[in-house]
């Protein structure tokens, strides 16, 4: 499935339209609602740190989804609600704006009682997980964005043989 076009700010006050202006050729989206579940996408934050550091192709953003209202504007606390404020946000956290029920409908999320994550590739959802990080799911992405360096490197490189010719 394709990830929804959202518009969204960073912890700056940059406006972003979600997905075209994240960074990554394979990039994991860690999807919060309320505040509560900080320490849930914590659980995620160092493991995805650490793959930023291993594969260049990989980024991690963490995105606070909100309610749409035109009550305040979203530059207010660099984009972020005075709540989401209190809490350490992080350079790669982004916040969005939506129809909630649309958004999660439209990524076949359940509900809002927990966090999810994707992996995108291209704008399209390769990987989707719900709740915490345990140590199957982090190798199955590790998996994830090792075949696709590789097979990266072996297109760029050109050392397959199945396109080579004896003659």
């Amino acid at each position: 499935m394709k990830f929804p076009t959202v518009p969204g700010r960073d912890t700056r006050g940059t406006r972003l339209a979600l997905p075209d202006d994240l960074n990554g050729e394979q990039t994991l989206l860690v999807v919060s609602f309320h505040h509560r579940q900080r320490s849930l996408v914590g659980s995620w934050r160092r493991f995805a740190e650490e793959l930023s550091e291993r594969f260049e192709h990989f980024g991690y953003y963490e995105l606070v989804v909100g309610a749409r209202s035109g009550m305040v504007p979203p530059s207010v606390n660099g984009g972020l609600s005075q709540p989401s404020a209190t809490y350490r946000q992080h350079d790669n956290t982004i916040r969005v704006s939506v129809d909630k029920t649309a958004f999660r409908r439209r990524l076949g999320m359940v509900g809002e009682q927990t966090i999810y994550a994707f992996l995108l590739e291209d704008d399209y959802v390769v990987r989707r997980e719900a709740g915490v990080l345990t140590p199957s799911v982090g190798e199955g992405l590790e998996s994830l964005l090792e075949s696709y360096r590789d097979a990266k490197h072996t297109r760029l490189t050109g050392t397959e043989s199945a396109g080579e010719s004896s003659g």
